[in-house]
Parts: structure tokens; sequence; C-alpha cells
């Protein structure tokens, strides 16, 4: 009896480990969330202790799981699916509106010569909508990789609807939010996986 409460208490540590990483959190971030303290989180990692089922009930719902899913082990691969196929879809609607607009925009003679823009004005909805899934779902490199495409999207944006000069003003301006972008990322992944190598010490020391 004795080592199956300790199997399960093991395999709850790893799940809320993992579904956390895959959601691209610090233990500090969930902590927050359930108004626990990162020191609760980090215990419950390490298996040294086990959140009641209101907890996990809570987490369950911050991840958009079940209980069960904590409880068992997991089936990664049909939640990715499911998952990659709701972003997709998101991003498709946004294009296929883009599409609705500029058929519009030739059929009525409304802006006629500019209706090519809204393809490039999809670029950066696209980088914002796939950073809503990314903070929900993914992990920190998505969300690296969609506030790009909005720094960089927003800018060609900008720069093919008005004329602005200099045009390396504007460049220089994405740039640093592009270098300020990736050191807060590099940062929030250095925190996390400086999490998950203590996380695996401690359960290591068991």
């Amino acid at each position: 009896m004795h080592d199956a409460d300790e199997k399960l208490r093991l395999l709850i540590a790893e799940n809320i480990a993992y579904y956390r990483r895959q959601n691209g959190q610090t233990q500090a971030e969930l902590a927050e969330k359930l108004r626990y303290s990162d020191k609760s989180v980090s215990k419950w990692e390490r298996a040294d202790g086990t959140p009641d089922i209101f907890i996990l009930a809570r987490i369950a719902a911050l991840y958009d799981i079940t209980v069960q899913d904590l409880l068992s082990t997991k089936k990664v691969a049909k939640v990715h699916t499911k998952r990659i196929l709701i972003t997709i879809l998101a991003n498709g609607l946004v294009w296929l509106a883009m599409t609705v607009f500029f058929c519009f925009a030739h059929i009525f003679g409304v802006l006629e010569s500019h209706a090519w823009l809204l393809y490039i004005y999809a670029i950066p909805i696209t980088g914002i909508v796939t950073d809503v899934f990314s903070v929900l779902w993914w992990n920190q490199w998505m969300q690296l990789l969609s506030s790009s495409v909005i720094i960089w999207g927003t800018g060609m944006s900008l720069v093919l609807s008005i004329p602005l000069k200099p045009l390396s003003l504007l460049l220089l301006i994405c740039a640093v939010l592009q270098v300020l972008l990736a050191l807060f990322y590099l940062l929030k992944i250095q925190t996390i996986y400086r999490e998950f190598k203590e996380e695996r010490r401690g359960r290591k020391q068991k």
C-alpha cells in the first residue's frame, strides 16, 4: 500500500511539473495563480507533498485538463493534436476573413488598389492569435516566435501603409524590441530549467 501511495505521489508530481512547463509557467507563476507560495509548488513537484483534491481541480482547470489527467499517465499526443488543430483553425479564420474583405474591396471598388495590404495586416493578427494560444498551451519558444511575428508584422504593416521616414528608425525600434523580447524569454526559460533540475534532484534523493 505504501509503494502504491509513493508511486501515485511521484506521478502527480511529474504531471504537475509537466503541464506547468508545457504552459510555459515558472513555479512562482503557478503559485501566484493558485495563491500559494512557490515553495509549496516546488514541494509538490519534488513529491515531498501532495496538493489536496481542491488544488488538483484548480490546477486541472488552469491547464484545460481533468483531475484524472493529473492522476494518470499522460496522453500527450492526443492533447497536442487537438491544440494544434485549434490554433491552425483560429489562424485560418483570420486569413479567411481577410480574403472576404479583399473580395468585397474588389467587388464594390473600395480601396481596391490597397486591398492587398489586408494580407500584410493578417501577419501581426496571426501573431496575436497564436500568442494567445501560446500563453494558454504552448511553451516559451512558441511565445517568443509569435511575439516576434507581432513585432515585425506590425513594423511591415506600418512601413507599407504609411510613408515613414526614415525607415531605418522603425527597423531599429523593431530590432530593439526583438532583443528585449528575446532576453525576457531567455531569462524565463532559464528559470524553468533551473526549477526542472531542482525537481529532478529532489526526486533522485528519494
